[in-house]
């Protein structure tokens, strides 16, 4: 049975990519334009040619640098605003309507802003935080509401300080909620980074070649561009999506 499952959880995956393929290379032959929407072919040459190019690399670690920073000031927020949420109810009538409005910020009209405030390098950063920021810390309270108090009480009773109590006893059971928030944090930082640089047109950036390709009509080289961001961001979740599951066990 266990045999079964691991098959299809592999195959049907795999299943849903390949359709997807299907569907784009059927789509492409029926429009049968590359400035509408180039084929599977197509913005596979493309992606080799950015592979060969110095500044699709470049742009490459700085849109994945800002993503990184912008997740670390997120998450850890984040966690600290949830941690104390958990302990302190009554904080939740100063942390919670913070929250709200954070969720509610139009972001555009934030980067906007940004743009007169800051310049096209920060700008995507502050947005992204701001963005990432109320769902780090919602994942993060449900983590912390779920670890079984009883465990927690047994363990200070028998003498345990905060950071004992914490590392062997809270943390256990969050660890899998952790590494999911870690793991879907950063692949969705990396791709409202990407956009944030679009609307910012920041300098050596993903979000930069994706304003140069959409001026000079390289529709491929712009489904490239898209494929490499998605495919980052699917990894990165899997990776960790792996690590929470071990951490089950």
């Amino acid at each position: 049975m266990n045999k079964k499952n691991t098959i299809l959880n592999v195959a049907l995956p795999l299943l849903t990519v390949l359709s997807i393929f299907i569907l784009w290379a059927v789509a492409s032959a029926v429009i049968g334009s590359e400035y509408i929407l180039p084929s599977v072919t197509q913005t596979l040459n493309a992606l080799l040619e950015l592979l060969k190019s110095r500044e699709f690399f470049v742009a490459l670690f700085f849109t994945f640098f800002r993503s990184i920073f912008a997740f670390c000031v997120s998450f850890i927020l984040g966690f600290l605003l949830a941690r104390l949420r958990s302990k302190y109810a009554l904080l939740a009538k100063v942390i919670e309507p913070v929250i709200g409005v954070i969720r509610a910020l139009p972001t555009i009209a934030v980067i906007l802003l940004l743009l007169f405030w800051t310049n096209s390098k920060v700008a995507p950063i502050i947005v992204t935080v701001l963005v990432v920021l109320p769902t780090s810390y919602t994942h993060m309270l449900t983590a912390f509401e779920s670890i079984d108090k009883t465990t927690v009480e047994a363990g200070a009773v028998d003498g345990a300080t905060l950071k004992q109590l914490f590392l062997y006893i809270e943390f256990p059971q969050i660890s899998p909620a952790f590494y999911k928030a870690i793991g879907s944090g950063i692949s969705l930082n990396f791709k409202l980074m990407v956009a944030a640089e679009v609307l910012a047109q920041t300098a050596r950036s993903l979000g930069y070649m994706l304003n140069t390709s959409k001026v000079y009509f390289e529709i491929s080289q712009m489904m490239a561009l898209v494929l490499v961001a998605v495919l980052i961001g699917v990894v990165i979740e899997l990776v960790f999506n792996k690590i929470a599951t071990l951490a089950e066990k």
